[in-house]
């Protein structure tokens, strides 16, 4: 694995549309998210797509994304948010420049999983799940973005830090229209769903992971496979909801089940289901789960901090992670090795 260099005073970051831009509606809220990267030190360039009511075209994506992943003068690339279609991106980007690039800082959830999983699988470069740049403002105090920064300014071989699942989400999207500066309202509690409990008190293994949405439709392809993790059973594997409606989300487990997926892994850890949240159907997640995990002989944990469903977990693909479950809680530790 390939550990970015360590942000400092003075890094350029680009930040650039991985899949949808951001409406003109949202620029003061774009601008705040900016503000907090430049009160790190940084030194940001917005490429000129980002802010549009204009759709743009795939290759243009492509095109920016080549730009920005191969110049050697930017430490981080980073997204405003998701979107839909990064997926047909992946067959035109320049695969072979981006592995002899030097490798860069990436991070966000949603679609963007879709290219931060791909690029750790295929060119071996940490990358991180985690809050979006439009979730930052500079008023933002959660514990998981602060563990991002963290992260970002002081990675090296033999970094670790630890999280605590939250006691509380937030069960509804602010309205960053009407309230730029607004920050998370943790207002919901959290219950864990736990499958398969295990015996083991410390589960260890190398993390991966992202939206289920995309990455059922990645994996086994040649932009994500879990071969490259090594052929013993030491995944631990995240996976989150966004918009699949019951039945699709199970069919999407159902088929990383019976194309072994499953079985490479020591640990599941799956977050918040948004569609569910969005439906008021939540009762449907732990039958689901039961019905898809429970002759798995793994342990599974569900209502995490992953996702559409805030606040998020920083989880660094390829990163040497420890699952420990304690008095209902998950302590997540991640090492860079």
């Amino acid at each position: 694995m390939k550990i970015p260099t360590k942000l400092k005073k003075g890094c350029k970051v680009a930040v650039c549309t991985f899949s949808s831009p951001v409406p003109l509606s949202l620029e003061k809220r774009f601008q705040e998210c900016i503000k907090t990267l430049k009160s790190f030190g940084l030194d940001v360039y917005v490429d000129e797509n980002v802010l549009t009511d204009t759709a743009i075209s795939k290759q243009c994506i492509a095109n920016s994304l080549n730009k920005y992943l191969c110049d050697d003068k930017f430490d981080a690339v980073i997204p405003p948010w998701g979107g839909d279609f990064a997926i047909e991106v992946l067959p035109l980007l320049d695969w072979d420049r981006i592995a002899k690039s030097k490798p860069k800082w990436i991070f966000g959830f949603s679609d963007i999983s879709t290219l931060t999983t791909t690029i750790t699988s295929r060119v071996g470069w940490y990358t991180v799940h985690s809050a979006n740049l439009m979730q930052i403002a500079g008023n933002e105090n959660c514990n998981y973005v602060n563990s991002l920064f963290d992260l970002l300014f002081n990675a090296a071989e033999g970094y670790s830090f630890e999280q605590k699942s939250s006691s509380y989400h937030e069960f509804n999207y602010p309205d960053y229209k009407s309230k730029p500066l607004s920050s998370y309202s943790l207002d919901t509690m959290s219950e864990l769903i736990i499958i398969n409990s295990h015996e083991e008190k410390s589960i260890k293994g190398s993390l991966i992971g992202g939206c289920i949405d995309t990455l059922q439709l990645t994996m086994g392809s040649e932009f994500l496979s879990l071969e490259s993790k090594g052929s013993s059973k030491d995944t631990i594997l995240y996976l989150e909801n966004g918009e699949l409606s019951t039945t699709q989300y199970k069919r999407a487990l159902l088929s990383l089940k019976i194309k072994g997926f499953f079985s490479k892994c020591r640990c599941i850890l799956i977050g918040r289901n948004k569609f569910e949240y969005s439906n008021k159907c939540l009762g449907n997640e732990e039958m689901t789960l039961n019905e898809v995990f429970a002759d798995v002989n793994i342990p599974v944990f569900g209502n995490l901090d992953i996702g559409h469903v805030s606040p998020n977990f920083t989880l660094v693909n390829g990163a040497k992670a420890q699952v420990n479950f304690v008095k209902n809680k998950i302590i997540l530790n991640q090492e860079l090795i």
